[in-house]
């Protein structure tokens, strides 16, 4: 019999794996802390810089966070030493820990009283959410030391809040706002992601990004009616954002067309749910109430296929339907 190991006991072999294979590692006592002796400065604070600088410019990634990771260790007063927190995050970034280079981009933030880098930084962290969006981890128990191993959504949705309220007029906060939404999407939270897109659309307004907002709105609107067929506030949301569409950008013909294909596919499925309900009626012997479904797709919904569909059904319950007084 196979004996089952549970995922607690699994992930504390796996720290105290990680754990053993680093006793053989020296540390020293330095500036108030324990670190590895491979985070130990050799030689003095600029040179170290520079040499970080110089991998940087190669592109040599490890290199670039092996030196910086010195210079912000063992000088974190120094000025350079907050550059180089910038720089070790560009550097992590650049090696897939996307993970420890937010870290330090927020530690940057944290320590420079006027960062240079600052909208760089942002731009970097508007990447590293959309990598957290698409499934990037996080290091087990926030320890650099521990291995990559939880996915994150709700990481990335923090930093998009982040950017968006540092850089509330902003392109970024924009794309910011476009990205969570369609995280919101993904994970079916559609209210949310709706709202998202009206705040672009409040934000930026007569801009490319509102434009694409109210056909996105347009097509989540599609998506939760699916889910909630019975809510006609879902169409009544769908019918006001094309009507704005169109007094806001009159001439995107292509966008109001989407806009309107989804509208359209609603009624389909906003009949289909009363056509199925009269279909459940009819299966228990209820015509009546059978008729008062059909009747209701097809004065709601009359251009729609399923209307048609309807109607048939009427004709065949038509002694019903005059029951009820029904044209």
């Amino acid at each position: 019999m196979k004996k089952y190991i549970s995922p607690f006991s699994f992930l504390l072999f796996l720290v105290l794996s990680t754990c053993l294979s680093n006793v053989e590692a020296a540390y020293i006592f330095k500036n108030g802390s324990i670190i590895d002796v491979k985070d130990a400065a050799t030689l003095p604070l600029q040179e170290h810089y520079n040499l970080g600088i110089e991998a940087l410019k190669q592109k040599k990634w490890p290199e670039a966070v092996h030196q910086f990771r010195i210079v912000t260790i063992n000088f974190p007063d120094a000025d350079l030493a907050i550059e180089a927190l910038y720089y070790l995050g560009v550097s992590y970034y650049n090696t897939k820990d996307v993970d420890l280079a937010n870290k330090n981009f927020t530690k940057y933030l944290e320590v420079h009283k006027s960062p240079k880098h600052f909208e760089s930084v942002f731009r970097y962290k508007l990447a590293i959410a959309d990598a957290f969006k698409a499934g990037a981890k996080k290091h087990l128990f926030n320890q650099e030391k521990l291995p990559q191993w939880f996915e994150s959504k709700e990481e990335a949705i923090r930093i998009y809040d982040e950017i968006i309220s540092s850089l509330p007029n902003h392109d970024l906060a924009a794309k910011a706002l476009c990205s969570k939404a369609d995280l919101h999407r993904l994970e079916s939270d559609f209210k949310a992601s709706i709202q998202d897109h009206q705040a672009i659309i409040k934000k930026f307004p007569k801009t490319e990004q509102a434009l694409q907002s109210y056909v996105k709105i347009a097509e989540v609107a599609l998506e939760e009616c699916q889910v909630e067929f019975q809510n006609p506030d879902i169409l009544a949301l769908a019918q006001i954002n094309l009507k704005k569409l169109m007094q806001d950008f009159p001439r995107a013909a292509t966008q109001i067309q989407t806009a309107q294909s989804c509208i359209a596919a609603m009624n389909e499925v906003y009949a289909k749910g009363l056509y199925e309900t009269g279909q459940l009626y009819e299966r228990k012997k209820e015509p009546k109430a059978s008729v008062l479904y059909y009747h209701q797709a097809i004065t709601e919904f009359p251009e729609t296929k399923v209307a048609s569909d309807a109607k048939a059904r009427m004709k065949v319950l038509e002694s019903y339907a005059e029951e009820l007084h029904i044209q």
